[in-house]
């Protein structure tokens, strides 16, 4: 379910500031406004592209309204600007404001933080006047533009050209950890406006709001070109699914020297849980052994979280593997396999996707199959090989479809192969979380191909 939603009037600036989102984890879609409601279920972050900048400033307030009902309720709406403010600026911060107001309590105050400054992009705000590489707007191009031709920096009058909503500014000498968090608890206008020149500046905004807002309840509506929102999100503790994703899963199946010295090589870089099996009692019907290991497993997973490891080993020697029953050696795999299905199964019922394994590591031939074969993968999606004999991919179908997977054999690689190919899996899983997904209407490329040309 959608944690935020931000909206923005064109395409590009969408799709920058999903990007800011993405990187924290969390899984976001752009999307026109019909398709709002839609992806909803779907996404932690649902940009909605309403392709307004140069419509009427009525039309413009109507469709912000719009996205604004069709989504909520979420835990926080961004309204993007242009960084140069251009657009329906004033028309469009009242109606975020309007829609969020009529749906929060009355007694819950809610306010607009306006944050201008872009500074990575040379976006700055000093004395409530908005520079562009430290010159005025009015005094560079922008005032020839020829739908827009700014005659004035002062973020309060661009407001005001369309909105009558109050303006309360807060400058770059009280924009301080100690100062900033009373300073906008204070005073009763909609809209806060605040000075930024740097980077630091804005996590300090964003975190004093956050903090106002666990003092007395205050919603925000962040309005801003692209950092500020992803900040406050963040300050808010608005991870969503995506952003909370369950630990690395690795089940070593082998008992060769070669896996427990990759094993012990692995426990000594990092965070990593071990959940031992012992296969002589696996295979005894009699023996509750499988219901505590699983139990053991089911734990582990629940409270670890990426990039945390979790390693299901069996921890019988060759030997005894050896000295087993024909029958019981021959159904170890699959009994290893069928107890990591029960689990990953049980945590998709109760817990929900988001405590799933995020990447799976499988060594032993025999293993990987059968765990793939528990797990009703239909496919795996080859990517390519860490090592020789150790591939990379995808899983196709079942609880974990489309999780990042590397299986190797139990006899392959050296003793560091373990550690390079849970590197490879972490990568995997961090480019699955900071996926960016965009779903563009038709009625959006013409102007896509026009900019283009």
């Amino acid at each position: 379910m959608a944690q935020v939603l931000v909206v923005a009037d064109d395409l590009t600036g969408a799709n920058a500031t999903g990007a800011r989102f993405a990187r924290t984890g969390m899984r976001v879609a752009t999307v026109t406004p019909e398709h709002v409601s839609r992806v909803a279920g779907d996404y932690d972050v649902v940009v909605a592209n309403l392709d307004s900048r140069h419509v009427p400033a009525e039309q413009a307030a109507d469709l912000v309204t719009d996205v604004i009902e069709a989504v909520w309720p979420v835990g926080l709406v961004v309204k993007r600007t242009d960084t140069t403010l251009r657009g329906n600026i004033g028309a469009e911060v009242e109606a975020a404001y309007d829609a969020v107001r009529e749906r929060v309590p009355s007694a819950t105050r809610v306010r607009v933080l306006f944050t201008p400054a872009f500074p990575g992009s040379g976006r700055i705000t000093e004395d409530g006047v908005q520079l562009l590489n430290g010159v005025p707007l009015e005094r560079t191009d922008l005032a020839l533009d020829p739908l827009f031709p700014m005659s004035t920096s002062v973020v309060a009058d661009i407001l005001g050209a369309q909105t009558d909503l109050a303006v309360r500014h807060v400058p770059i000498r009280r924009i301080t950890q100690e100062m900033l968090t009373a300073e906008l608890l204070a005073g009763d206008e909609p809209v806060v406006v605040c000075d930024a020149s740097t980077e630091q500046h804005l996590t300090d905004i964003a975190e004093a709001a956050a903090a106002a807002h666990h003092s007395d309840g205050t919603v925000w509506v962040a309005v801003d070109p692209g950092p500020t929102g992803a900040l406050l999100a963040y300050a808010l503790r608005l991870r969503g699914q995506a952003g909370s994703r369950g630990p690395l899963l690795a089940v070593a199946g082998s008992t060769t020297e070669l896996t427990r010295r990759q094993l012990a090589t692995v426990a000594r870089t990092g965070a990593v849980r071990f959940v031992d099996v012992d296969a002589v009692r696996l295979g005894d019907p009699d023996d509750d052994h499988v219901d505590v290991v699983a139990q053991e497993l089911t734990e582990h997973l629940s409270s670890s979280g990426f990039p945390e490891l979790c390693v299901l080993r069996l921890v019988t020697t060759p030997e005894d593997v050896r000295d087993l029953p024909p029958q019981a050696r021959a159904e170890l795999p699959g009994r290893l396999a069928g107890l990591v299905a029960d689990v990953v199964n049980e945590l998709a019922d109760t817990v929900g996707a988001h405590a799933l394994p995020s990447g799976l590591y499988l060594t032993g031939g025999d293993l990987i199959a059968s765990v793939l074969d528990e797990l009703d993968v239909h496919a795996f999606d080859v990517g390519g090989e860490v090592v020789p004999l150790a591939i990379h991919g995808h899983l196709g179908g079942g609880p974990l479809d489309g999780t990042p997977v590397v299986a190797k054999g139990g006899m392959v690689g050296d003793d560091i192969t373990l550690v390079e190919c849970l590197a490879k899996l972490r990568r995997a899983v961090q480019a699955r979380l900071h996926q960016v997904h965009s779903e563009v209407s038709e009625h959006v490329i013409p102007t896509l191909t026009r900019d283009s040309a």
